[in-house]
Parts: structure tokens; C-alpha cells; sequence
């Protein structure tokens, strides 16, 4: 059986006629298992209502609440409208039993909040995880409008994680065990619609695998059920050489490793979770993104290995990053200082982008966390400390060994009149990383963009 999951994001559950369009997709394979993420904005709100009723403003809370139900019964309705079929009566009523029950569930979470005026990491979870509970379950029904033999499955059938709410670990052993009955779903002629991003714990208590976690679903459940490809579809034709919402001669790449997409990932590309190509890399099963507004354009296919003859491959940028430098006291110089160092920062959980030493100072770039203004104390035994701000971090991903004298030689040729504040390259990880101040971050990466790619 040659089984592709496909994992459709946010933009492409928008509305009705981006239903239609994913339901036309899901036809065109024999044994399709489906992953889908909640509507366009739905988690956001459902996030910001949590936090309005953590401030007790309830009112307001179950304002955006009731939103939520009343987009998804239009949508529904919309949908059904312009896909006419003897069943759709008995669809409508039965989404509509679903959005209301899973809207009551929605409001006593946020009363529950309100109450104890505090949003508990796994009431969050509960909180965050509906809109892909609703999502799946209607796109399921209305599949039936169109003829497609669709099963909605509650992913926390399948999904299994720890308690480390807002970024749980998910349980392998477990998932593999309870994907089988995915398989018996395909057998029987239907085509599972499971929602991504969360999942349940040992405890029984619904759990999130992080922002934009559907495509780590995706991918938990391609190496589970051993598929054929496990199949990204969203709004861009592929992994590009930058965000080409913000550089505009940024250009799809045809094969890249999983290696390299996951450090793109890691550096700021937003079309995966950084977590997503582990699973798959396991089972040397292939990523293809795909733009379901484009579906014959090629996309990007992410395998094990793959060969490129550019100085680099692509291009990430993020902002708010901190520049965190330690120096030394004459007394603690060498190995003991970085050891110090680096046990702080696990101890506080903060990872770390990149980084420049000498035997007598660090600086470290990593993402800005209010834990930053904190470690003063941890550091005074061995050293001074100084906190920049507002910074950015460009990455330059998969360098080329073999032109890396030539690459930085133009990097910084064309960064001459701009003020760096770090530059580190790794050779074993093929990248180049720059820190900058953040209001130069994206004028910067269309300049290097320009030199390498154009």
C-alpha cells in the first residue's frame, strides 16, 4: 500500500473554496491519509481569548469565542451551498452539533480561567488544540458533499506525547501502535482527516506539539505508517532561497537534504516546523512542499542527500535577538569560564543561534527572553556581562567548503557600509551567521540575496 500524508496548513483551510480545492487534491491518491491544521487565524484567536479571560475580561473572551463558532457554521454553510448533494442536511446539522459542542467545551475552559485567574499550561493546551478539533472534523463531513469516502479520526487516537505542555514529546513506540488502525481506515476505502498540532499524554490530558506543529504530525505519521511521501502543502511553491514575502527575487528550491532544511527551518524559514523532517529522515521518507494554489508547479523535494553547485543554498532571517556577551575576569579565563557559561544557559533553557568566542569572552546570539535580564547574577562570579537588543541574525545555509573564502569575501564586500555586530562560520555545519541591528535585517538579506542568487 503506498501511503502519502498530506498536511494542509492554515492558509489552505481558509474558506470554502480552498476546502474544495484541498478535497480535489485528496482525490488524486489511492491512500491518502490527511493531516490538516486549524482556519486561517482560528489558534491565534483561540490563543488570545485564553489570555483575556486569564485577565478577567470574560466578556470579551467569549466574544471571540462565539466569532469562531459563527466563521465555522457560515463556512460550513457556504460550502454546502455551492456542493450540492442529497446528504448535505444531515452534514450541516451534524458540523453544526460539532462547532456548538466543541464551542461549550471552549467556553468552560475560558470561565475555568477566569475563575482561577490563571491559564494553566494544559488548560492553554486544551485551549489551543479546538480549532484543529473543529477543522478536521468538518472538512471530513464535507467531504462526503463531494463524494470522497472521508473518517475524521481524533488525532489524540493516534498522537501520544508527554506533559511538557506547549511543546510536547511525542512517544514514537506509541504511535507506531496506534497508526495500525489509520491502515485498517485505507483498507476499508476511506481517507482518514486527522488534525495536526496536538496530541494526548500518558495522563489522558490533551497536549500541543509547539507553533505550527501539524506539520510535525504530518511527519510522525508518515514514519509511523512507513509512507511513500509525506507531502507539505501550503501557499508557496516549495522551500525557497529566502521568504520571498519579504526578498523579492527569492526563488523555489528544486532538492534539498533534510539536513539543510532543518537548519533553515531552525534559522527562521517559516514553511516548516523545525521539527519536522526528524521523523522522516528516520525512515529515509521523502518531504515534498507543495503550493495547493499551484499544485502543478514542481516544489521542493527533501531527500537525504542533494547536491548543489551555488556558494550557498538559501538564505534565513530572524529578529529579536539578543546579544549576550560575557567577559572574563583574568582569573577565570579558559575552560572553566565556557563550561560556567554554557551550564547557565541550560540551566535556563535558552538556545542558542550562534556564537563567537576568544579564551576571555563569548558572545552569544539567541532569541530575546525576559530570562536574559536575570542572568546577571548567575554570571558576576566570573565575569562581566553587557545585553544588546533588537538585534537580528541572518543565516547563510549550506555554504559550499570549498568557496567559503570567496563567499565571506563577498559578504562582506557588500555589507561594507553596514555595522556588524557578529560574524560566525561553522564549517562542519556548512553556515554563515551575521548579527546585525534588526532594522537593517531585512535590507541586509536582500543585498546578500541579490549577490549570491541573482
Amino acid at each position: 500500500m503506498d501511503i502519502h500524508v498530506l498536511k494542509f496548513g492554515g492558509t489552505s483551510m481558509n474558506d470554502h473554496q480552498s476546502w474544495k480545492q484541498v478535497l480535489e487534491i485528496i482525490k488524486q491518491y489511492e491512500y491518502p491519509v490527511v493531516v490538516v491544521s486549524a482556519t486561517a487565524q482560528t489558534t491565534r484567536q483561540l490563543i488570545e481569548a485564553a489570555k483575556l479571560a486569564e485577565q478577567v475580561r470574560l466578556d470579551e473572551a467569549l466574544r471571540i469565542s462565539e466569532s469562531i463558532k459563527e466563521r465555522h457554521i457560515t463556512l460550513v454553510g457556504e460550502f454546502l451551498k455551492e456542493n450540492p448533494h442529497p446528504k448535505n442536511p444531515l452534514i450541516e446539522e451534524s458540523c453544526i452539533r460539532h462547532i456548538e459542542q466543541k464551542n461549550g467545551l471552549l467556553n468552560k475552559f475560558l470561565k475555568y480561567t477566569t475563575k482561577v485567574g490563571e491559564l494553566k499550561p494544559n488548560m492553554r493546551d486544551g485551549i489551543a488544540a479546538i480549532g484543529e478539533q473543529i477543522s478536521s472534523y468538518l472538512l471530513a463531513q464535507c467531504g462526503l458533499a463531494v463524494d470522497i469516502l472521508t473518517q475524521h479520526v481524533d488525532a489524540k487516537k493516534i498522537i501520544k506525547t508527554d506533559t511538557n505542555y506547549g511543546s510536547a514529546n511525542p512517544n514514537a513506540m506509541l504511535i507506531n501502535q496506534k497508526s495500525g488502525s489509520l491502515e485498517t481506515i485505507l483498507e476499508s476505502g476511506f481517507t482518514p482527516i486527522i488534525g495536526g498540532f496536538y496530541g494526548e499524554s500518558t495522563e489522558g490530558t490533551i497536549t500541543t506539539l509547539g507553533f505550527e506543529g501539524s506539520d510535525y504530525s504530518a511527519s510522525l505519521i508518515g514514519s509511523a505508517l512507513h509512507a511513500k511521501a509525506i507531502e507539505i502543502w501550503t501557499d508557496v511553491s516549495g522551500v525557497y532561497t529566502s521568504d520571498p514575502r519579504f526578498i523579492e527575487d527569492a526563488k523555489p528550491i528544486p532538492r534539498l537534504s533534510y539536513y539543510d532544511a532543518t537548519e533553515m527551518a531552525y534559522f527562521g524559514a517559516k514553511v516548516l516546523h523545525p521539527s519536522t523532517l526528524k521523523p522522516a529522515q528516520e525512515r529515509n521518507i521523502p518531504v515534498l512542499v507543495k503550493n495547493m494554489f499551484q499544485p502543478d508547479d514542481e516544489g521542493s523535494l527533501i531527500v537525504r542527500e542533494a547536491e548543489h553547485d551555488r556558494k550557498a543554498l538559501a538564505i534565513s532571517f530572524k529578529d529579536n535577538i539578543a546579544l549576550l556577551t560575557i567577559s572574563a575576569y583574568e582569573t577565570v579565563m579558559g575552560y572553566h569560564f565556557l563550561t560556567h557559561v554554557f551550564s547557565v544557559l541550560e540551566k535556563h533553557q535558552l538556545t542558542v543561534d550562534a556564537v563567537n568566542t576568544t579564551e576571555a569572552s563569548v558572545t552569544i546570539a539567541l532569541t530575546d527572553n525576559h530570562k536574559l535580564e536575570e542572568l546577571g547574577n548567575e554570571f558576576i562570579e566570573i565575569g562581566s556581562v553587557e545585553l544588546e537588543k533588537q538585534k537580528g541574525l541572518i543565516s547563510i545555509i549550506g555554504c559550499r567548503v570549498s568557496k567559503a573564502s570567496e563567499l565571506i569575501s563577498e559578504v562582506f564586500e557588500v555589507m561594507e557600509e553596514t555595522d556588524l555586530d557578529m560574524i560566525s562560520f561553522t564549517k562542519e555545519k556548512r553556515i554563515l551567521n551575521i548579527a546585525l541591528d534588526e532594522q537593517l535585517l531585512t535590507e541586509a538579506s536582500q543585498k546578500i540575496h541579490t549577490r549570491l542568487f541573482s
